[in-house]
């Protein structure tokens, strides 16, 4: 998409207008730039799209999850094994599902339709393949219906020519390969032959590892010539070869992690082991030193040097802790523990060198040309002035780090903490302050933790501030720890006192850190927990109807504040409370997104924590919760500012959460994501959506055949919806500047 075009449609806006709206909101919190204004820029940018970009984004979105809901209906309907139904009409229904996407194809063949139709019909041949072992029971492998419905995947790979076919098909192979693998290895042990043929496993392992580097170099190398052909092909989009990598390395570190164990402890039993040990440890060096050259010289890439060092960082803390595995002495688990301290905080280091040193003052994953463009643009059009234009241009943008960074290092600060607390119990084990704990104990050194932090999160760089995370973290578990045993010394209390003690904690850590990575981090668990808190208030102490409906009504509330502070984030940009607005947002987010995957698994975590289960109105409560406040929210714009549309979106989110909280909560953040301009949440939005329904499979409250039964209707409303918008929204804006 072309920003600088005002009125432009497509269906999000590109990383440049993204990053620019970000730095707009922070002139607005500097006072150079009004609320208002930042609307304005945020309109032209496309961040906030009007109807014809609503069009564009919704039609093939709701196509997409409504062929996908039909396929997951089909799935459902297939495992529930309705004894009473013939199998030929079992066959029907699976291959009418394939027949009627095959007729949308070739309908809609020059359309984002006949796309997404593809991927549901590759997904769909998997069902029939289900179905199929299912009836029949051919005493066939796992591994080679996979490979089956491989050969199916790989031509509509190559004929639609889009990341996801091939994902899938990637995905496929490789559970093909580990069915095998598991289905060969215990063959051979229950063979005479084992012991001649011993060394197929491992081989087999090593050629998989092989072909895993084969498939992602010839991955990389169409990137990079998509990326200096068409950089808006569909080859040049880096997901799926960062989720390539990413797995690869995670095989060959804990490959690698388990043979240095080895190396260090001589668990070797013949000189096979120790060669085939060398050869996986050798080839995980060649792939971290072959990644370090293309990406820091030949092809810059920071989110691959990231997973390089996560994998370095990971086989390093292994190395450390085997290396002392045979004294558990205090001072020797002081050692381990100062070491992996060390060796994570020069991991972080070196990230954050090359992050400077590979984009210099420039954002990372974006095009400078781009950018300047929009600027210019917004100069032309009157929507910034000269002094805000060289603000933005004369901006630090070092400080800025790509999403997968902040993960990384937000990881190493966890580990850290841990570190550190473990440092902690240590020197109050040696002191013998832990024969008799006492709340003092822990609250005077974490309030020591807390302050260094609070002076850390101040200073100046990005090294600097994940260090004091680290210490945060640290220091709210050492407090919370503290609070708890102030109340109950005797350790006996029930989830109401622990959550009691942990609330107040949170609300004033937050407070006090200027940290939005761990103002988030903050608010998401005090999301969690006020959530479960109020429904084991409202379960315990109050009757059945009574208890339902103000926890319902508690989570309605929660939910139109949360809509409240994205609607007016801008506005709230400009107050004293700027720093917090957006932890806000995505802390109450993620806290609902755990509450409703805590909702479909509330039995085995009450068994864990809990005799009996004071859970059992969790699922249906919070659904009815997220449905009532998206009804409210819609219902106030519809009567202020006569928009229809979000409460249509309202009523189908809120009807999805009546049934599945996570579901519901799922399409709004895709609308959110839309609103928000971002393509981080969208990704997020999507990979909750199918976590959850992979969950919600398992989840006992509601039988897979009103499940399916759900999915299917679903998959017709959101295809109807589709439609509807397509013919009611326009395709284009009235005028050229209509959006301004």
């Amino acid at each position: 998409m072309n920003n600088t075009i005002p009125g432009d449609v497509s269906w999000m806006p590109t990383r440049a207008a993204a990053y620019l709206a970000r730095q707009t909101a922070r002139l607005i919190k500097a006072g150079s730039l009004t609320p208002d204004h930042g609307q304005q820029v945020y309109r032209f940018l496309g961040v906030r799209p009007n109807a014809s970009q609503w069009r564009a984004f919704l039609v093939p979105l709701l196509a997409l999850l409504g062929l996908l809901s039909l396929v997951a209906g089909a799935l459902f309907f297939i495992a529930w094994n309705w004894a009473q139904m013939p199998k030929m009409a079992k066959f029907a229904l699976a291959e009418l599902l394939i027949v009627a996407l095959a007729v949308i194809v070739w309908w809609r063949w020059y359309q984002s339709l006949a796309r997404s139709a593809l991927l549901a019909a590759g997904l769909s041949f998997g069902a029939l393949f289900a179905l199929y072992g299912q009836i029949y029971q051919t005493g066939a492998n796992s591994w080679e219906l996979f490979r089956a419905w491989l050969y199916i995947l790989v031509p509509l790979a190559l004929i639609a020519r889009q990341d996801s076919l091939w994902f899938c098909s990637w995905l496929v192979a490789n559970l093909a390969f580990h069915l095998y693998y598991v289905t060969l290895s215990a063959t051979f042990m229950d063979s005479l032959m084992f012991n001649h043929f011993g060394w197929l496993p491992e081989t087999a392992m090593y050629a998989y590892l092989l072909v895993l580097t084969l498939c992602l170099v010839l991955r990389e190398t169409l990137a990079q010539r998509a990326l200096a052909a068409d950089p808006q092909s569909w080859l040049a989009s880096r997901w799926f070869s960062y989720i390539m990598a990413g797995f690869l390395l995670l095989l060959l570190t804990m490959i690698a992690a388990g043979n240095i164990a080895s190396i260090v402890m001589g668990n070797f039993s013949e000189w096979n082991e120790r060669f085939y040990t060398s050869l996986i440890t050798g080839f995980w060096l060649i792939t971290l030193l072959m990644g370090y050259y293309l990406y820091r010289y030949r092809f810059p890439d920071l989110g691959m040097l990231t997973l390089g060092i996560v994998s370095l960082a990971v086989t390093g803390c292994t190395l450390i802790a085997d290396l002392f595995s045979n004294s558990w002495e205090t001072g020797d688990l002081f050692a381990v523990g100062c070491l992996m301290a060390l060796w994570l905080a020069a991991n972080g280091a070196l990230l954050l060198h090359w992050r400077r040193t590979l984009y210099e003052r420039d954002p990372v994953d974006v095009s400078s040309s781009e950018l300047n463009g929009l600027i210019t643009a917004l100069r032309q059009h009157d929507l910034l002035s000269y002094p805000q234009v060289q603000e933005l241009q004369l901006h630090d943008h070092t400080s800025e780090l790509p999403w997968y960074l902040r993960l990384a290092l937000g990881l190493g600060s966890w580990v850290s903490a841990l570190i550190v607390l473990l440092l902690l119990a240590l020197i109050l084990y040696m002191t013998g302050l832990l024969d008799e704990p006492n709340a003092v104990v822990f609250i005077v050194p974490s309030l020591i933790f807390a302050a260094l932090a609070s002076v850390l999160l101040r200073a100046a760089g990005a090294g600097k501030n994940h260090i004091g995370l680290a210490w945060a973290i640290a220091a709210t578990g050492g407090l919370c720890v503290g609070l708890y045993l102030f109340v109950d010394p005797d350790w006996d209390s029930s989830f109401l006192v622990v959550a009691l003690c942990t609330l107040p904690v949170l609300m004033v850590m937050a407070i006090v850190m200027p940290d939005r990575t761990y103002r988030f981090m903050a608010i998401t668990a005090m999301t969690f927990l006020a959530v479960l808190l109020a429904n084991d208030l409202t379960s315990r102490y109050l009757s059945p109807v009574t208890g339902y409906g103000l926890f319902s009504a508690l989570v309605a509330g929660l939910v139109a504040f949360w809509l409240w502070m994205v609607r007016e984030q801008l506005r709230l940009q400009a107050t004293p409370m700027a720093n917090a607005v957006l932890p806000i947002i995505y802390g109450i987010a993620a806290g609902l997104v755990i509450v409703s995957f805590t909702a479909i698994n509330a039995g085995w975590i009450a068994d864990i924590f809990w005799s009996t289960s004071p859970f059992f109105s969790l699922q249906s409560g919070t659904g009815m919760g997220i449905a009532a406040g998206l009804t409210l929210s819609a219902l106030y714009l519809f009567f202020t500012q006569k928009t229809p549309l979000p409460l249509l979106a309202a009523i189908l989110c809120g009807g999805a959460a009546i049934y599945a909280p996570g579901i519901g909560l799922g399409l709004t953040l895709l609308m959110m994501a839309r609103f928000q301009g971002s393509r981080g949440i969208l990704g997020i939005a999507f990979c909750l959506l199918l976590l959850y329904v992979s969950c919600w499979y398992y989840f006992l409250g509601v039988n897979l055949l009103h499940k399916s039964v759900l999915l299917l209707i679903g998959g017709g409303v959101l295809l109807a919806v589709a439609f509807a918008a397509k013919k009611a929204l326009p395709t284009r804006s009235g005028s050229v500047y209509e959006n301004q």
